[in-house]
């Protein structure tokens, strides 16, 4: 399957006759430049909180995550608007070594906390809280970007079948409120990230794939943990 320029490329005509959902209107594949830039910040952020932390060695999940984008970005360098296996296996492999980093830092974060034999100060550990519980909504932002459609050049070309996530411009009722093809980019999964991430459940956008749904509360369960860490050092600071 070859991504064709936008005019070239025919919406998908349901049997029945009725107007076409703006999820399956094809449309130019969005850039992947924003993310790249994204996780540039996430690799430098897991790395200090690695750092902060004393996580042995060091630099292990940081090399191989730089690595993984390096490759992204050479492999995404030539085609541009078409689709690539290879470029799908990288995105894939990067965002679940992010997935990792930050679940091997958020345990270490939990010892240092209840253990109490960090080397950090109260407020540098708080500070290793806040950082990984932003870093945590940018990984996953990620996850949703990636997963769905099955990521930006597939959701370009129209949704294989249904949506993973229904944004409010996406459905019927909304019709009139944004372009008739309109599709959601990378900032739209951060801000869905985000209200995952404080509201510990989804927002304006519903998660309609068991596999989404998945990924939500996962993604909720660590930043309630991560939270909860935060909140733990932030009165051990106020009693101290």
């Amino acid at each position: 399957m070859v991504y064709r320029p936008h005019a070239d490329r025919k919406p998908k005509r349901p049997s029945t006759g009725e107007p076409v959902p703006s999820w399956q209107i094809p449309t130019d594949p969005e850039s992947r430049w924003p993310a790249f830039g994204a996780a540039v910040v996430v690799i430098a952020g897991q790395a200090w909180v690695a750092r902060s932390l004393s996580l042995s060695p060091v630099w292990l999940f940081p090399v191989i995550s730089a690595v993984l984008l390096v490759a992204s970005v050479a492999v995404y360098l030539p085609p541009r608007t078409e689709p690539s296996p290879l470029m799908r296996a990288l995105a894939v492999s990067l965002v679940s070594m992010l997935i990792i980093a930050n679940a091997v830092s958020l345990v270490r974060l939990v010892r240092e906390i209840f253990v109490g034999k960090s080397s950090l100060e109260p407020v540098g550990l708080l500070l290793v809280g806040i950082v990984l519980w932003v870093v945590n909504i940018t990984v996953f932002a990620f996850v949703y970007w990636e997963l769905d459609g099955d990521g930006p050049e597939a959701r370009a070309d129209g949704y294989r079948d249904f949506p993973d996530l229904v944004f409010p411009q996406q459905q019927s009722d909304q019709q009139g409120l944004a372009p008739a093809n309109w599709k959601p980019t990378f900032p739209d999964y951060v801000y869905v990230s985000l209200t995952a991430a404080t509201a510990f459940s989804p927002t304006d956008t519903m998660p309609y794939s068991k596999r989404v749904k998945l990924v939500m509360g996962v993604e909720s369960t660590m930043s309630l943990a991560i939270i909860a860490m935060i909140v733990a050092r932030a009165i051990n600071i106020a009693h101290g």
